[in-house]
């Protein structure tokens, strides 16, 4: 989806998923280290990237829309927070000096990418993430479809186990698929069909400019 479709879809005062966090990421927070720098990609009018950095993490947000991350900041501002915001596009951004770790959390939460370039964010990514730091991440899948309470109709940019696995392949991972209710502003709503993620580098895989001994 172009940037010129999110930004008529986040054009409307109301947070279209809602200005509360995702439950799943209020679950997952207590994996990152006190007062993080995290990483939330597709982050939209910023409900996640703001609750992050109302827990005393560093934010850096990344989102396709203007009119999004314009909203991002002006949540952050009304809860007396800063977030770093940035408008690009994923396949330009995670080779950019600013996608540059160590990062001790990458935050991905209903951001439905196509195929190959899910397998860039991930090949790109993963020598981010510092060696404490966590992936967390909620997609629907494709049985999400069916349920039609929310997200894409195209099946190919919905996760399951097998493509989280091969996108994030030198992580370890620990995936949960599951229906939940969601309640998320008016793009979210009733019965979903999701995948939970959680992941972490293996000890003996060195972050670049680190060595395997530490």
């Amino acid at each position: 989806m172009s940037q010129q479709h999110w930004d008529e879809r986040y054009r409307d005062e109301r947070y279209l998923f809602g200005e509360r966090p995702n439950d799943f990421l209020v679950e997952a927070e207590i994996m990152l280290p006190r007062r993080s720098r995290v990483l939330v990609l597709g982050d939209g009018e910023g409900r996640n990237g703001v609750w992050l950095a109302q827990q005393g993490h560093d934010v850096t947000t990344v989102d396709l829309s203007e009119v999004g991350a314009a909203k991002a900041r002006r949540l952050a501002e009304s809860r007396g927070v800063t977030i770093e915001a940035h408008v690009a596009d994923l396949a330009k951004f995670v080779g950019s000096p600013a996608a540059r770790g160590p990062w001790d959390g990458i935050v991905s939460i209903f951001c439905h990418l196509p195929a190959a370039l899910r397998a860039e964010v991930g090949r790109a990514l993963t020598p981010e993430l510092s060696a404490r730091g966590s992936l967390i991440i909620e997609s629907y899948t494709p049985a999400q479809i069916g349920l039609g309470t929310g997200g894409p109709s195209d099946e190919s940019v919905l996760l399951t186990r097998d493509r989280v696995l091969a996108d994030w392949p030198d992580l370890v991972l620990d995936c949960k698929v599951l229906e939940r209710r969601i309640f998320e502003g008016h793009g979210h709503q009733g019965l979903s069909a999701v995948i939970q993620v959680l992941g972490r580098r293996p000890a003996t895989t060195p972050r670049r400019g680190e060595h395997a001994d530490g």
